[in-house]
């Protein structure tokens, strides 16, 4: 099985939630745009401030975010075991409170709020924040 590289921290499911109409892209605004080296030298930021057309596949990602290494050893359990778990309850959990049937907001609400919960922690800048409240953590510590 191949691992899992590039990690959603958006889930796809979630971000297909605002597509518009039958489109299949999001207009996703790259606050860490590409630089291009010039054969001067010199390089130059490509223009950010303008949203590009991607499919859910290329937003909210970043490789290698929950991917814990063991020398050689590439492992991706967090991403399948965790949060792909999290993911899965918390999509049928936003389901149940689009819905209008209110026994399944009740049979969905702590999974409902594990799912918000988790998101929070869960992206660059919420692990950003957990590494600086304790920066004596490496990667598999962060993991667990």
């Amino acid at each position: 099985m191949s691992k899992t590289k590039d990690n959603h921290y958006v889930p796809q499911w979630y971000q297909r939630g605002f597509l518009l109409n039958n489109s299949n892209q999001l207009h996703y605004l790259d606050l860490t745009p590409d630089i291009k080296p010039l054969p001067n030298g010199r390089a130059i930021t490509l223009d950010y401030k303008k949203p590009n057309p991607r499919p859910t596949s290329q937003c909210f990602f970043k490789t290698n975010l929950y991917t814990t290494f063991f020398g050689d050893y590439i492992n991706d359990d967090i991403e399948r075991k965790l949060f792909g778990k999290i993911d899965d309850t918390g999509a049928k959990a936003v389901k149940a409170f689009i819905s209008e049937d209110i026994s399944e907001w009740h049979n969905n609400f702590s999974s409902f709020f594990s799912y918000i919960d988790s998101q929070k922690i869960r992206t660059p800048k919420g692990l950003h924040w957990i590494k600086n409240h304790y920066p004596d953590l490496d990667q598999v510590e962060l993991m667990v």
